[in-house]
């Protein structure tokens, strides 16, 4: 008989990986925020009784019981490895994601050798909440993960954040925050930190003030009524605050903007910002004048363009994903 065809297996190369889906990490008044993890082992989870009778587990127990010379002598060992850990806040015009939509993203990533979970959190027009809830979610995400650690075997010192659209202006601002900034520590596990040591933002906006001229300036579309600041907002202002955003248009834009929270006396993990040059929504002057500025103050900043890529279609290639994957692997792996 021939041999019609020989390929090569993965196992020096992936990991095999575990989907954990729907763990509760925060509540809240409109519900249970959760995160779908993916990691290359399986987590320790608290056992969970059957609730149906089980005649053939059953069978097994009273023969082990009636024959103990003939039990098994195989010790499980539990597992000690520590993986780093990517944490992923989808984009949705911060009107809110439950997660499941980047898993496959986030069983490349674990097949990389990360633990990754890709969270929900409270959308403005879902949950009638606004600026800054999304940040608020992440954060306390990332905390509860810290103090589960053992659990999902994460090494709590490895962490990084990746994020898309809103989700990429949401972890650019976790990024650059830091613990004592008490407008976004809510919830438990306060004695965790929330700090990272690498961000990846796939086109996100990170100036607002200047959104709506960068659009002009690279002759974007505009969205619904808008006019460049002051005169007007850029249409991600009624995303974020709904209403509230009248009370204080500078002061609103300049906290919802991660580039106004570069400073040089801070320390400032690495970024990378990857951004399609057929993007119709964010310009990439956004990005391209963030990372200058993350670059003047000390910080790395690494901008990568996607040819052809627009806002999500086009973007997620495996090309991109290895891309993030090696960033990754550089400041936590």
């Amino acid at each position: 008989m021939n041999i019609s065809k020989t390929i090569y297996s993965c196992k020096n190369t992936e990991y095999s990986v575990v989907y954990t889906p729907d763990v509760v990490f925060a509540h809240r008044d409109c519900g249970d925020l959760t995160l779908q993890i993916v990691s290359p082992v399986s987590p320790d989870l608290p056992h969970k009784e059957e609730n149906f009778y089980n005649p053939i587990r059953e069978k097994f127990a009273r023969w082990h019981r009636e024959h103990p010379e003939k039990r098994p002598t195989f010790v499980h060992k539990p597992e000690t490895r520590r993986f780093p850990l990517i944490v992923d806040c989808p984009g949705s015009g911060w009107s809110g994601a439950d997660g499941h939509g980047h898993v496959p993203f986030m069983v490349y990533l674990a097949k990389q050798g990360f633990v990754a979970a890709s969270i929900s959190y409270r959308g403005t027009y879902r949950s009638n909440v606004v600026f800054p809830a999304a940040v608020q979610d992440l954060k306390e995400a990332i905390r509860f993960l810290r103090a589960n650690a053992d659990m999902f075997h994460i090494d709590p010192e490895r962490v990084g954040l990746l994020g898309d659209s809103s989700g990429g202006n949401t972890v650019s601002l976790a990024a650059l925050t830091d613990d004592a900034d008490e407008r976004f520590n809510i919830g438990e596990h306060l004695d965790q930190s929330a700090a990272v040591k690498a961000c990846c933002n796939v086109y996100g906006p990170v100036d607002l003030i200047n959104l709506v001229q960068d659009r002009i300036n690279e002759r974007k579309r505009l969205r619904p009524e808008e006019a460049p600041f002051p005169e007007g907002m850029p249409f991600e202002a009624m995303e974020i605050w709904q209403e509230t955003y009248k009370d204080d248009p500078e002061g609103c834009l300049r906290a919802a903007s991660p580039y106004y929270y570069i400073a040089e006396n801070k320390s400032l993990p690495p970024f990378l910002f990857v951004q399609g040059d057929e993007d119709a929504i964010i310009p990439m002057a956004q990005g391209l004048r963030f990372c200058d500025r993350l670059r003047e103050c000390g910080g790395r900043a690494e901008f990568v363009k996607v040819a052809g890529g627009e806002h999500g279609t086009g973007m997620w290639s495996e090309e991109m994903l290895a891309y993030v994957a090696a960033f990754f692997k550089a400041y936590i792996g």
